[in-house]
């Protein structure tokens, strides 16, 4: 795995920005180089909307002064800084590692972040291996039910959706022959199947072998073109079946799961009766 794959999937928001200086080498903006799954959540976006795009472009004259001149100090002074910071782009107060990698580059971790609206950090504070305990499934990394369910506005609120239903064909099967390592190696190499397929997306685990991909980004002519190619690798694999909708706008995110869980389930049913005539 390369290291920028490690640190896609990496469950902290992290991101790395070039600064751009105007005048008098006074840093005016800064440009995303490179963001992480986790980060474009954190801030309500999509990878496509911040990567290679400048803070200005993105979030409009809602400008920063003081987060300019602590990235500045860290590129400039070639160091290492860790400070708690209130910024009002997105009303949170967010505790950040920051750090010189090469010239004009400065990564950063977000490692804990206060729910406030005041920058009033007090008894507000979400520890991050908490966070990951409530809302991700230890084995694979992906989301689980609970974030799904606590953060269905931010689905509601988007355009353009995709929903992907997956399901682990004969893992059942897999667990009582074979033993329960040997399950969840195919949980596992499943996992990896979808991070290649949909990359950049958010992935959630439903249940033991029922996976959900929530795809932004592609109109609907591209999304159907990408999962009819997954299709194909899963009828030739029958690693598992599928189900998908392409959605200009969502009102009710159970009754679209339901729905996309329904066409995955016909998808199923199809792969037994072709494998039952092998």
């Amino acid at each position: 795995m390369r290291f920028d794959e490690l640190l896609d999937n990496y469950p902290a928001p992290f991101f790395v920005i070039k600064p751009i200086y105007g005048e008098n080498e006074e840093m005016i903006d800064f440009r995303y180089e490179f963001i992480n799954d986790a980060f474009a959540r954190f801030l309500g976006k999509t990878k496509n909307e911040l990567l290679h795009n400048t803070f200005v472009s993105v979030f409009g004259n809602n400008f920063e002064k003081d987060w300019m001149l602590f990235f500045d100090r860290v590129v400039k002074n070639k160091t290492f800084i860790s400070e708690t910071r209130f910024t009002g782009v997105i009303s949170r107060t967010v505790v950040i590692e920051s750090f010189y990698i090469k010239p004009n580059l400065c990564a950063n971790f977000i490692r804990d972040y206060f729910a406030t609206n005041n920058g009033d950090s007090s008894n507000n504070r979400v520890n991050t291996d908490v966070l990951r305990k409530a809302y991700y499934d230890y084995m694979t990394n992906f989301y689980n039910i609970n974030y799904l369910n606590e953060h269905e506005n931010l689905i509601v609120n988007s355009k353009n959706i995709g929903l992907v239903y997956l399901d682990i064909n004969n893992l059942k099967k897999t667990n009582n022959e074979e033993g329960h390592r040997a399950g969840d190696r195919l949980i596992l190499k499943f996992t990896n199947f979808i991070r290649n397929n949909f990359s950049g997306n958010d992935f959630f685990r439903l249940g033991g072998d029922e996976f959900l991909v929530i795809v932004m980004g592609l109109n609907e002519k591209q999304f159907e073109e990408l999962c009819l190619d997954v299709k194909a690798e899963l009828d030739s694999s029958n690693l598992a079946s599928i189900g998908y909708s392409f959605y200009e706008s969502i009102s009710d995110v159970s009754e679209c799961i339901k729905d996309v869980g329904l066409k995955m389930e016909i998808h199923k049913k199809e792969m037994k009766k072709r494998n039952a005539k092998k």
